[in-house]
């Protein structure tokens, strides 16, 4: 793996390590009841029972996705971009190299995605203490947005150079 793939790695490791502390930091502070959901506005619309499960869910999909991204280093050609069929065109070097922007796009959104949910398990559990407390809608579509801009110029980037390697031919 290269340094910068582990460096990217470590942080969402980092991230999901965060949220598992910042649920278990705050189980004991936790009400009976706990939002579980929020609007479009970032306010509470969901409650549930405090449980296990309600508490952990969000640190447990963030710790499986993190897995999914190694999962998907490991084996970039299951990551459908471009298309494995469109790879198999490409000669062993070009389909790494491909293989390398696909992983450099994965971890990128690795990254997002561990901001996302470490910031979501925060605001949840802070504002099942403080009712007065929302999910703030501008810091979750900015990171959905940087996340969509960065899944759209890799996945051109990957396109592009993929392309003009089959055309070359």
């Amino acid at each position: 793996m290269k340094t910068k793939f582990k460096v990217t790695f470590a942080i969402t490791a980092i991230l999901a390590i965060a949220s598992w502390a910042i649920a278990f930091y705050y189980w004991d502070k936790l009400p009976a009841v706990i939002p579980i959901h929020f609007g479009i506005s970032g306010a509470a619309d969901g409650w549930a029972d405090k449980s296990v499960w309600q508490v952990l869910l969000i640190p447990f999909i963030q710790t499986a996705m993190l897995a999914l991204f190694v999962f998907v280093y490991k084996r970039p050609q299951y990551s459908n971009i471009p298309s494995t069929m469109w790879l198999m065109a490409l000669n062993d070097k070009q389909q790494q190299q491909a293989y390398d922007l696909i992983r450099t796009m994965n971890a990128g959104v690795s990254v997002f995605t561990g901001l996302l949910f470490t910031y979501i398990t925060f605001s949840m559990n802070y504002s099942a203490i403080n009712f007065n407390q929302n999910l703030s809608s501008p810091v979750i579509l900015a990171v959905v947005g940087l996340m969509l801009v960065w899944v759209a110029y890799w996945t051109l980037k990957i396109y592009k150079i993929t392309k003009k390697q089959i055309t070359s031919k």
